[in-house]
């Protein structure tokens, strides 16, 4: 029995390890993505923030679109941070994956 649960445990390790470098690499494109767009979008949100606030306190626009405006700049500030999140649950999956690979 404990030879068959070896075995077993030997092929789940070695299908395993695909998935655990997939998970590396998705990581690491996630990572260079993130901080590639995060960058673009934080200076868009602050654009957007800027904007809104400047044509409010000018009479440009009214209070709903300047409203509008600002839920615009706080929904692209977000997304980087969302997709942040993921990655550490990404990070998180992989940590799990190795630690049972090379157990």
């Amino acid at each position: 029995m404990t030879l068959l649960k070896t075995v077993l445990n030997l092929m789940l390790r070695l299908l395993l390890l695909p998935v655990a470098v997939i998970v590396i690499i998705m990581k690491w494109l996630g990572i260079f993505l993130t901080s590639f767009a995060g960058a673009i979008l934080y200076i868009l949100s602050g654009v957007c923030f800027l904007i809104a606030v400047l044509s409010y306190l000018m009479k440009i626009s009214t209070g709903s679109e300047s409203a509008t405006m600002l839920l615009t700049g706080l929904v692209v500030f977000i997304l980087p941070q969302i997709a942040g999140w993921m990655i550490g649950k990404l990070d998180i999956l992989n940590t799990v994956l190795w630690s049972f690979v090379r157990a």
